[in-house]
């Protein structure tokens, strides 16, 4: 990784992580490199829904973000989700989680990514699709 990368990727980084929504989501940075995007989020009861699960609204913005923290990580200096569609596939229950994303097709305008929600066991929980625009 040249330092041009570095200094790039810490801007990223510190975009993200001083955003109000992170801040108030909780979310921790696992990994960043150039493509490669791994967020954690501590359980809080705060995230329940009515069930006692995670409510899946939290699922998406994990996603979302680590989607978009993702594309952002491959020189997009400017992304918006245009498009977006989540896969429940398994409760949450008093758990923390991670997610993955990976590029499917990128564009000079546009990428489509795909990303994962993990429990602590590893599970799959979540399967997400979405469009970004890239300035």
């Amino acid at each position: 990784m040249n330092d041009t990368t570095v200094e790039y990727l810490a801007q990223v980084r510190q975009d993200f992580e001083t955003s109000p929504f992170w801040k108030f989501a909780g979310l921790q940075t696992q990994k960043l490199e150039a493509g490669n995007v791994e967020l954690y989020l501590p359980y809080r009861q705060d995230y329940d829904n009515v069930r006692g699960t995670i409510h899946g609204g939290m699922y998406m913005s994990v996603l979302d973000t680590t989607m978009g923290m993702l594309c952002r990580s491959m020189g997009a200096n400017d992304v918006m989700t245009i498009q977006m569609a989540t896969q429940f596939l398994k409760p949450v229950v008093q758990e923390s989680v991670y997610s993955k994303a990976a590029v499917i097709n990128r564009t000079r305008s546009t990428a489509l990514v795909e990303g994962t929600l993990f429990n602590e066991k590893d599970e799959l929980v979540a399967h997400c699709t979405a469009t970004f625009k890239l300035k």
